[in-house]
C-alpha cells in the first residue's frame, strides 16, 4: 500500500479574460469545438500565444497542515513541475514529457512507470499547461461530455484524453462564462475534484487564484494563490526532472553490509528496528509499504505527530495517518537519518489480524536506498550499500517498474501477459484485481469457495473467492495450480486498474529474493521451498486478536466452521480442552492447516457469553 502520493494538487493555470456568450451548437462535433473557441476567448484568446510559462506560488493546506507551494507550466507542452513545503511533508513531482517523477524531503527522486501514476501526471500538465487551446488541441482526443448540473449551475462539459495517458479526465465549464470550473480524474475506484475560482489578471490572461481540491478518500487540498508571473526567465531548469541527491543512508563501522534474522509469519517478515535509539520495535517490513510507527511507539521515541490525512489499503474503507519525523532509524547495521514516518495504529490494526505484536512497518524508504535481499530460505534480510551489493549468482533477473512506490512487474496468468506487484506484506499467494477479473473471466476457475474474509490490512478486511490458478509465470519460472483470492472488492488497493493481480508472501517465500532500485531489477534464485504444493487453512475462519481473545470475524460459508455451527462475533476459548490464552494466534491458526478429516473440539464464547462447544471437521475449502 501507498500511503504517500502527491498532496500538493496543482493551482493549476485556468484564466480568461472576457466572457462571450454564444447560442448553443447543434451537434456533439460542433459542440466540442465552439466550447474550445468559446473558453479560449474567455481565457484570454491572443494573450495566451503571448505567454510561453507560467509561475505559480501559492498558500497550501492540506489535512491541517499548512504551507507553500510552487507550480511550473509550459503552455501547450505537457511540461509540468510542482514543489510543496507543508512540514513535515516537503517534496516535488512533475512530467517532464516522457517521465512522471517524484522527489522527497531528502532529495531522492524516483519515476513513476505505472498506467495509473503516468496518467495523474500526465492529465494534471495536460490541464495546467492549457494544452487544450494549443495547435490540434495538444494532441488530445476530445469529446462532448453533455449538460451537467451541480450545486444549481448548469456546466458544458468535456471529455479529454490526453497524449500518453490510459484514461481521459473530465473538464466542466460554466455555461454562462464558458470559464473552466472543475476538473475529474477518476482511475478506478479513486477520483478526483479539484475546482476553481477568484480569477485575476496576469499578463492579460486570468488565473485562478482559488483552488480546492477533494478526492474520493476524503482528503481535501485547498490552494491560494500569493503570486502569478508569466515567462520567469528560470522556468527551463524548474520543469526539468531533477537529479536524485539523497544523502540520509549508512553503514556502522565502514561495513558495506547487514543480514538481519527475521521470523516469517503467515508470510509475514517481521524483524526488530531501533528508532531514536529507543528499541528494538517489531516491524513487518513490506515492499507494498512504506515508514509507518504506532501512535504508542511515536510518543515513546518522541516523534509528534502533525496533521491528518486519510490513508487506504486493501479493504473499502480508509484510516487517519499523522505524519512525524523520526531522526534515526536503524536496521542491523544499516542506518536511516531524518526519516518521514506515517503515524497510524498498526498495534490494533496489523496486530490484531496478525497475532504478533506489529510496532510499526518499514517498505520504499529502506529498498530505495539499499540493495535488499529477502532470504527466506535462512530467515535473513541483508541490506547492502550501492555499489558494493554483487547480483545473487544462478538467480533470474526481472526489471520491475515503480506503481506508485510499489515495484511492478511483467507477469503471466494462466497464459495472460499482465502486469503484476510486488507485495511481501501480503500473507497469501496471489490477489486478482477485481477489474482484471471482469476483462478476463477466463482465469476464474469452475470451483470457486464461497466469499469471504481473504486479507485484512488498512481500510479494514478484504473479501473475495478462493480458487487455484492453473499457472502463475514470473521471469523463468512457473508455479502450477497456486491458491489465489478472487477478490469481489469494488474499493481499495485491489480494485484499482491496469494491475493484474498483487503477488504476496505466498509465492515469494519460494525464493531468495533480491530487489536492486536502482537498477529497477530483481533477481530471483529458487529455493528447495519452490515446488512445494500451495495449501490453504481448512477450518473457514478468519480470527481476529481482540485484547487477548481470539475472537471470529467472518466464517466463510459452506465450510468445516459454518458447518459446525461456528458464526460471527464468537470466541473461541478452548481447542481439544487446552485453553487458547496459552497458545499464540499462530499456533491456533497453524491447528486448522492439520490434514482432512482432523476433529478438533472446540469451545465457544458466543458475544451474550454463552459457553458451548463444537466439533470441527477440517475439509478442504478449494
Amino acid at each position: 500500500m501507498n500511503l504517500f502520493g502527491t498532496l500538493f494538487v496543482a493551482s493549476a493555470v485556468i484564466a480568461f479574460a472576457a466572457p462571450h456568450p454564444a447560442p448553443p451548437p447543434t451537434s456533439p462535433g460542433d459542440n466540442v469545438t465552439e466550447l474550445i473557441a468559446q473558453s479560449r476567448a474567455a481565457l484570454g484568446g491572443s494573450a495566451l500565444d503571448r505567454i510561453k510559462t507560467f509561475r505559480i506560488d501559492a498558500k497550501l493546506s492540506v489535512g491541517g497542515l499548512g504551507g507553500t507551494g510552487t507550480s511550473w507550466a509550459e503552455m501547450g507542452s505537457n511540461h509540468f513541475s510542482e514543489f510543496y513545503n507543508t512540514p513535515p511533508l516537503i517534496g516535488a513531482d512533475g512530467y517532464d514529457g516522457t517521465e512522471a517523477w517524484n522527489r522527497d524531503s531528502s532529495g531522492l527522486v524516483w519515476v513513476d512507470g505505472s498506467d495509473a501514476g503516468r496518467t495523474q501526471e500526465i492529465s494534471q500538465a495536460y490541464v495546467a499547461d492549457y494544452a487544450l487551446w494549443s495547435p490540434k488541441r495538444g494532441g488530445a482526443t476530445v469529446s462532448w461530455g453533455g449538460e451537467k448540473t451541480a450545486a444549481g449551475h448548469t456546466y458544458d462539459t468535456l471529455v479529454v484524453k490526453a497524449p500518453g495517458a490510459a484514461l481521459p479526465f473530465e473538464m466542466w465549464f460554466d455555461r454562462k462564462t464558458h470559464l473552466p470550473a472543475r476538473v475529474t480524474q477518476t482511475i478506478g475506484p479513486d477520483s478526483s475534484t479539484t475546482t476553481y475560482a477568484d480569477y485575476r489578471p496576469v499578463n492579460g490572461v486570468m488565473v485562478a487564484y482559488a483552488t480546492h481540491n477533494e478526492s474520493s478518500d476524503g482528503n481535501v487540498v485547498d490552494a491560494s494563490v500569493t503570486n502569478a508571473v508569466a515567462n520567469p526567465s528560470d522556468a527551463a531548469s524548474q520543469l526539468a526532472k531533477p537529479p536524485s541527491n539523497v544523502h540520509d543512508f549508512s553503514m556502522l563501522n565502514g561495513k558495506t553490509e547487514t543480514s538481519i534474522p527475521f521470523d516469517l509469519v503467515e508470510n509475514h517478515v517481521y524483524l526488530d528496528v531501533k528508532l531514536n535509539g529507543k528499541g528494538p520495535f517489531r516491524f513487518i517490513f513490506d515492499t507494498g509499504g512504506a515508514n509507518i510507527v504506532d501512535p504508542v511507539v511515536a510518543k515513546e521515541i518522541g516523534a509528534i505527530g502533525h496533521g491528518s490525512i486519510q490513508g487506504g489499503g486493501v479493504g473499502s474503507t480508509t484510516e487517519s495517518v499523522s505524519f512525524a519525523m523520526v531522526d534515526e532509524m536503524q536496521i542491523g547495521d544499516a542506518v536511516l537519518k531524518n526519516q518521514l514516518f506515517g503515524v497510524a495504529p498498526t498495534r490494533s490494526g496489523f496486530g490484531m489480524s496478525g497475532g504478533q505484536p506489529v510496532d510499526g512497518l518499514i517498505g520504499f524508504e529502506v529498498l530505495s536506498r539499499f540493495i535488499t535481499t529477502f532470504d527466506y530460505g535462512n530467515n535473513r534480510v541483508v541490506l547492502q550499500l550501492p555499489g558494493s551489493a554483487q547480483t545473487a549468482s544462478g538467480g533470474n533477473v526481472v526489471p520491475f517498474v515503480l506503481h506508485g512506490q510499489q515495484p511492478q512487474f511483467a507477469c503471466g496468468i494462466d497464459g495472460i501477459a499482465s502486469q503484476c506487484t510486488l507485495d511481501t506484506g501480503d500473507r497469501g499467494s496471489i490477489d486478482l484485481m477485481s477489474p482484471f477479473l471482469v476483462a478476463h473471466p477466463q482465469v476464474v476457475p469452475p470451483q470457486l469457495s464461497a466469499v469471504g474474509v481473504n486479507g485484512f490490512g488498512f481500510g479494514g478486511p478484504a473479501f473475495g473467492k478462493l480458487g487455484r490458478l492453473q499457472s502463475l509465470q514470473i521471469g523463468n519460472y512457473t508455479m502450477k495450480d497456486v491458491i489465489g483470492d478472487f477478490t469481489t472488492q469494488q474499493k481499495g488497493a485491489l480494485a484499482v486498474p491496469f494491475v493484474a493481480a498483487n503477488v504476496g508472501g505466498g509465492i515469494w517465500k519460494r525464493f531468495v529474493l533480491q530487489l536492486d532500485y536502482y537498477k529497477q531489477t530483481m533477481t530471483l534464485t529458487p529455493t528447495p521451498a519452490f515446488s512445494e504444493p500451495d495449501v490453504y487453512e481448512r477450518a473457514g475462519l478468519f480470527l481476529l486478536n481482540r485484547g487477548g481473545k481470539y475472537v471470529v470475524l467472518d466464517v466463510r460459508p459452506d465450510t468445516a466452521s459454518a458447518q459446525a455451527g461456528i458464526v460471527k462475533g464468537d470466541t473461541i476459548a478452548s481447542i481439544d480442552g487446552k485453553p487458547v490464552s496459552s497458545m499464540s494466534l499462530q499456533a491456533v491458526r497453524q491447528l486448522f492447516f492439520g490434514p482432512v478429516g482432523t476433529s478438533l473440539q472446540i469451545g465457544l464464547v458466543s458475544p451474550n457469553g454463552t459457553q458451548r462447544n463444537v466439533t470441527l471437521v477440517l475439509r478442504d475449502i478449494i
